[in-house]
C-alpha cells in the first residue's frame, strides 16, 4: 500500500492482465471498481452504475465511453460524466504504474475519527 497526502494507493492487478478497450473488475480496499486500459492509458472508475446498478467493468469500451450493460447509459472514464443523463457521474481514481503493477488511489478520509 502506497499512501500521499490525498490518496491511499492499493495495487490492484499486474499491466499483463487487462487488455486495450476492455474492462477489468478490480478490488482497491472494500471497494469493487471498474479498471479500462484505453490508447496506452489506464482509468478506473467505479464498478456500480449510478443509474441502473449494471457493473461497467462488464459494459462495452467505445473510445473513452463505457457503456452501462444493463441500459447502454454512456459514461466517460475520462471525468466520471454521464453522456447519456448530465445528472448522473461515476466516481475516478488516480491510476498509477510501478514495475509492471497497477495501483488505484481511494481519497483519504478528512472526517475525524
Amino acid at each position: 500500500m502506497d499512501v500521499d497526502s490525498e490518496h491511499t494507493f492499493y495495487k490492484v492487478c499486474r499491466e499483463e492482465e487487462i487488455q486495450e478497450n476492455e474492462g477489468k473488475l478490480v478490488h482497491a480496499g472494500t471497494k469493487k471498481l471498474a479498471l479500462f486500459l484505453v490508447e496506452g492509458q489506464y482509468y478506473c472508475i467505479q464498478n456500480f452504475c449510478p443509474h441502473a446498478g449494471g457493473f461497467l467493468a462488464l459494459g462495452p469500451v467505445e473510445g473513452f465511453i463505457v457503456r452501462c450493460p444493463r441500459h447502454a447509459w454512456g459514461f466517460d472514464m475520462r471525468s466520471g460524466a454521464c453522456k447519456t443523463n448530465p445528472r448522473y457521474e461515476a466516481n475516478c481514481y488516480p491510476v498509477k504504474t510501478q514495475d509492471g503493477e497497477i495501483w488505484v488511489g481511494l481519497p483519504n478520509s478528512t472526517d475525524p475519527l
